[in-house]
């Protein structure tokens, strides 16, 4: 059993999509990994996780591209999604390990079903009295698969991770352009074994 917390990196592929970075846009992932090793220094790990992935829409970067040309007080792009991940354990040192984790870099590669993907919407009630949080499920212009590869170093049980998606977040209507969301997610993963 493993957790990790990666916040999204970069800025989207052209103007339009400004993204709120920090804790705004960030991925939560909770899962399980089995790992087979082959010798001293060379495994193979296979994953099966739950990742919820949020981009947060920044309102006052400059005019935004439809579908989210509107201004609202918060605006967020969500993944829940059910991903699969290999990779290829290079263990390091020159000692027999046993059984202990020891130094690890893991090439990776991922994918997986979107299991629901939303677009949600917060703004103050034209009445004043409270909020209207609007949210639009399964919106035709957010893919439903997402895959990617990435890196992850680490010693014992946390882990440095680094993830490039490789696939497109958003899906343009016929006839037209969205900019790309970031693709690159930085975090950490803590273990439980």
């Amino acid at each position: 059993m493993y957790a990790g917390y990666g916040l999204v990196v970069g800025a989207s592929s052209a103007p339009g999509l400004p993204v709120r970075h920090g804790f705004g846009s960030a991925e939560l992932q909770l899962g399980g990994r089995l790992k087979r090793r082959f010798s001293d220094h060379v495994g193979l790990t296979a994953d099966l996780r739950y990742a919820y992935l949020r981009y947060g829409l920044a309102q006052d970067a400059g005019p935004k591209v439809a579908p989210f040309s509107a201004m609202h007080d918060s605006e967020t792009l969500s993944y829940h999604q059910l991903q699969g991940e290999l990779g290829l354990r290079l263990n390091a040192g020159l000692r027999p390990r046993g059984n202990v984790m020891g130094t690890y870099l893991d090439l990776l590669a991922y994918g997986g079903p979107a299991l629901a993907a939303n677009h949600s919407t917060t703004d103050e009630a034209t009445n004043g009295q409270g909020r209207l949080e609007a949210t639009r499920h399964e919106p035709p212009y957010l893919r439903r698969w997402q895959g990617g590869v990435g890196l992850r170093l680490g010693t014992g049980t946390v882990a440095a991770v680094g993830r490039y998606r490789l696939s497109d977040a958003l899906r343009p209507p016929a006839g037209a352009a969205l900019p790309e969301l970031p693709r690159w997610i930085i975090g950490v993963e803590i273990g439980w074994f």
